[in-house]
């Protein structure tokens, strides 16, 4: 069953004016309309809407000084919250419908409105029962407001339009000036650490070749906590790279069985008993493929890395390759671990985002959102299934690419 709320709104896009307004300018145009049509004290200004009363109308109200009657607005379980303005004047009327849109942080109302006595007419029945049939009984015998009444609205809801336009992209502008500041200093700050981390490294390396046993065990610590650090350095400089456009792709031809062979033969040869066993495999018929090599065994190498931290011992992680339908193979890195959250799948790529797991295996939120940025720059994606205590599929979609572009 329609609501009047949706029959009026429905109307008035037809037959009204429709817009996209801020809250300040809605609450300018419930007073302009309310003065234009000349409401007296022998008519009256219907407010028909859901509580709370927004700010908007709030302004409105304290604005004009003018009787007002107040109805229970008809909206389903599942409406948006709206507010409805009708005025019935001496010689006209109007009817306003504002809506707030879906980013509520904007702000911004779906508004549509009109003067006019057909529009008036047209929205009479779903009114019915909502104002008085009296007033209602007035509509035909209105008229539209005198035209520079309305050329004059106009004028002031665009140069209140514009006022806020132009605030707003001053606004965005500095944000945009200091966003841009704050990546170029992060970026000289974590170029700085990577030079003495790789000097760290090569210095621990050093003093384990003339270290006692438990000397071995500490330096061995720090030689695995300066790799990570080292590891999330880098992988924040290709983060910054990819996202200010400042890394070129370099596509070159790559066999994906090489490449797999090459990416999986690390991690074979340093599994552990207490580790998830490594499978592999690449379809046989797949023709060389143009990628950047560093890019994709950077974003495999994270995926198998992730699949074994969260992979209990006996548990299998399978990297595999396929040619799909529609000019695209996919990477697969499939484990039978732990499984991801549901309510974390949606934001799983997301910069610096870590699913609740425990303490000791969080990592920096920083690696899913680089193969995100990786597959885009290839004009591909990533995509991710998973269920508790099963196991997760991470697959990497990548243009069929046989020819150099």
């Amino acid at each position: 069953m329609a609501h009047p709320v949706t029959e009026v709104m429905e109307h008035l896009r037809h037959t009204g004016i429709n817009g996209s307004y801020t809250a300040t300018v809605l609450a300018h145009l419930g007073y302009s309309l309310a003065r234009m049509t000349e409401i007296a004290g022998n008519q009256a200004l219907w407010v028909c809407g859901d509580a709370p009363q927004p700010t908007w109308l709030d302004h409105v109200l304290e604005t004009i000084a003018l009787p007002v009657q107040r109805v229970e607005w008809l909206g389903g379980e599942d409406s948006a919250p709206s507010w409805c303005l009708v005025g019935i004047g001496a010689q006209s009327g109007f009817v306003l419908v504002a809506t707030p849109e879906s980013n509520a942080s904007m702000d911004r109302y779906a508004v549509a409105w009109s003067c006019s006595p057909q529009a008036l007419a047209g929205v009479a029945d779903s009114l019915r029962g909502v104002i008085a049939d009296t007033a209602l009984e007035v509509l035909p015998h209105l008229r539209m407001p005198e035209a520079a009444a309305l050329l004059q609205l106009s004028s002031e809801l665009l140069t209140l339009s514009t006022h806020h336009h132009q605030s707003l992209s001053q606004a965005n502008q500095a944000l945009v000036e200091r966003l841009r500041s704050h990546e170029d200093q992060t970026h000289m700050i974590i170029h700085d650490m990577r030079t003495p981390l790789h000097t760290l490294q090569i210095s621990l390396k050093t003093l384990r070749r003339f270290a006692s046993e438990v000397q071995q065990e500490l330096l061995e610590v720090a030689c695995e906590s300066s790799t990570y650090l080292l590891h999330m350095t880098e992988t924040l400089l290709d983060v910054t790279r990819i996202e200010t456009s400042h890394w070129q792709i370099n596509l070159q031809p790559a066999s994906m069985h090489d490449l797999i062979d090459s990416i999986c033969a690390p991690f074979e040869r340093a599994t552990r008993p207490d580790q998830a066993h490594i499978e592999h495999h690449v379809d046989p018929d797949l023709p060389l493929i143009w990628i950047d090599h560093m890019l994709i065994q950077r974003m495999v190498s994270n995926l198998i890395s992730n699949a074994l931290r969260y992979t209990p011992a006996g548990g299998t992680v399978r990297i595999s390759v396929k040619r799909q339908n529609g000019g695209e193979i996919a990477i697969s890195v499939e484990d039978t671990g732990q499984g991801i959250p549901p309510e974390a799948l949606p934001h799983i790529f997301e910069r610096f985002y870590q699913a609740k797991q425990r303490e000791a295996e969080r990592g920096n939120g920083l690696g899913l959102y680089f193969c995100h940025l990786a597959a885009e720059a290839h004009g591909g994606r990533i995509s991710v299934e998973s269920e508790l205590n099963v196991g997760s599929r991470f697959v990497i979609h990548l243009p069929l690419r046989i020819e150099p572009e």
